[in-house]
């Protein structure tokens, strides 16, 4: 189980470090980031709801953070995505 951030954690840099394609090269469409969902849980270490973001507050979703090769960055996921790739729900 990640942890749970605050909002201030997710800032303009960070979200513009990263994305699932350029990081994981995978796109960012619900079925392909379900079936890569070993590869998010990995690197991911921690979200906030998305509401409660500092940069790109948006309804609906989650902000996750990742880390991988020591670069910090993280981009939305849906309530749902969210649940079935770090909640397994």
């Amino acid at each position: 189980m990640i942890n749970k951030m605050h909002g201030i954690s997710f800032g303009w840099q960070e979200w513009r470090a990263g994305d699932p394609t350029d990081v994981f090269e995978i796109q960012c469409r619900e079925k392909i980031l379900l079936n890569n969902k070993e590869t998010l849980k990995q690197y991911a270490i921690g979200y906030c709801k998305g509401e409660e973001l500092i940069c790109r507050p948006k309804k609906g979703t989650f902000g996750v953070m990742f880390l991988k090769d020591n670069i910090e960055f993280w981009f939305h996921l849906t309530i749902k995505e969210f649940n079935k790739i770090i909640q397994e729900r």
